[in-house]
């Protein structure tokens, strides 16, 4: 098994221990001509199935415990981070056995971190989406980077102010999403090159790249601690919106109530499907078919390995099999090894779309052993197999064909507006 397998495993595991019950639901209806007039809630030929029990199963044991486990995995890494930079802050060598081993520690830290968030991104909904997802960004910017804006905030954060500006004191809380969450702890904790990575460096990275790697490695390790902290209060609040009494998760189950935003559970179900088509605007297009070449990237259209997704941490591969177990957890309800739970294979069940269900489930099956065909990073792959590559961008095809054509149709639900012209 890989580590990156293990990885994903360990933390599918995690999330299963941290699952809830669910709460009371009462049953709700659609039907085949759900929305065709374009008016959102009216409902025609109703069926019998338990719409907002199925909202609540979600929320409960699948969506709630993702959000709560990144949270968690937040505050190790943050721990895990301070620990290593307590050692280069002491100066000790770099190539020290004791240096190296808390240098993977903290690294291994983000990747459960990453791990976890790859999962609440196939969850993206409610506080996650207000204001053109600027919580999501500032947690997670990609496919938005900026490498050498990150370069300028270590030295920014090293100076105490803002390019040697003593009237703009530095606040990472001010700073863009570009330049904070998981992907610029990535850049500081895995990219090799300690050179910044400015074409033009300005007056705060004049001196840099004469610096010393440890008086570099320690700049860059101050501001991951100060970076892991800002993470946490962006998991923080993303719990605090999500959860409580006036949280969205309370929105979704209370469909149809006077205080809710949503008018029947069948709009709140549909607001949950919809965060399920990261899979195809992401998953296959943007980590996928991009880099492949199958649509343009930054070298044109030839496999592009600096495209992929988590370059620097080789752990790209890691991100799609936690997307995939997202996927299916909402798709039946629940994480591996658990008791059978309320999902939408239920739901299909009812409707006569068993084999619906089953070509979604068989699809995801194909991809997982895809992936695991795979020895080597994503990036590696492109160069050295384009083949198996291409391979998991068909399977993961064959999951989102049937996910925007019968699962949506079989259930009367509504199509994403982004998904809505994507014909491929």
């Amino acid at each position: 098994m890989t580590t990156a397998n293990f990885r994903v495993k360990t933390l599918a595991l995690a999330l299963t221990l941290a699952l809830v019950g669910c709460g009371e639901s009462t049953s709700s209806s659609q039907g085949e001509g759900f929305n065709n007039g374009g008016d959102q809630g009216v409902i025609t030929n109703p069926t019998t199935f338990d719409e907002a029990g199925l909202v609540a199963s979600l929320v409960d044991n699948v969506i709630t415990p993702a959000y709560s486990l990144f949270y968690t995995q937040a505050q190790a890494q943050r721990t895990a981070i301070a620990d290593y930079c307590a050692l280069e802050q002491a100066s000790i060598e770099s190539s020290s056995e004791q240096a190296l081993a808390a240098m993977s520690t903290a690294q291994n830290a983000w990747l459960d971190t990453m791990g976890a968030w790859q999962q609440v991104e196939v969850m993206q909904m409610g506080p996650l989406l207000s204001n053109s997802g600027e919580l999501r960004n500032r947690i997670y910017s990609w496919p938005a980077i900026s490498r050498c804006g990150i370069d300028q905030d270590v030295a920014y954060h090293q100076d105490g102010v803002i390019n040697l500006d003593p009237n703009r004191p530095y606040d990472i809380s001010t700073r863009t999403a570009t330049r904070r969450g998981l992907f610029a702890l990535q850049h500081v904790l895995f990219n090799p090159q300690y050179d910044h990575h400015c074409s033009i460096a300005n007056e705060a990275l004049a001196d840099w790249n004469s610096l010393t790697e440890l008086d570099r490695k320690v700049a860059r390790c101050e501001y991951a601690v100060t970076a892991a902290d800002d993470l946490i209060v962006s998991a923080e609040e993303l719990l605090n919106k999500w959860q409580g009494d006036n949280g969205f998760a309370a929105q979704l189950k209370s469909a149809g109530e006077p205080n809710s935003q949503f008018e029947n559970a069948h709009v709140a179900l549909n607001h949950i499907s919809d965060a399920m088509f990261y899979l195809t605007e992401m998953v296959k297009d943007k980590k996928l078919a991009e880099p492949i070449g199958i649509l343009p990237n930054s070298c044109g259209t030839s496999a592009c390995a600096e495209d992929v997704e988590s370059l620097d941490a080789k752990s790209s591969l890691a991100n799609i099999q936690a997307n995939l177990l997202a996927f299916e957890a909402l798709l039946v309800g629940q994480q591996q090894g658990q008791e059978a739970l309320v999902g939408f294979d239920n739901y299909l069940d009812e409707e006569q779309a068993t084999a619906t269900k089953e070509r979604m489930l068989q699809a995801i099956s194909e991809t997982k052993a895809a992936i695991a065909a795979i020895d080597s990073s994503l990036a590696s792959a492109l160069i050295d197999n384009e083949q198996q590559v291409r391979d998991v961008h068909t399977k993961v095809k064959a999951i989102t064909d049937e996910l925007k054509n019968d699962f949506i149709n079989e259930l009367a639900l509504e199509l994403p507006a982004t998904s809505a012209g994507d014909n491929d």
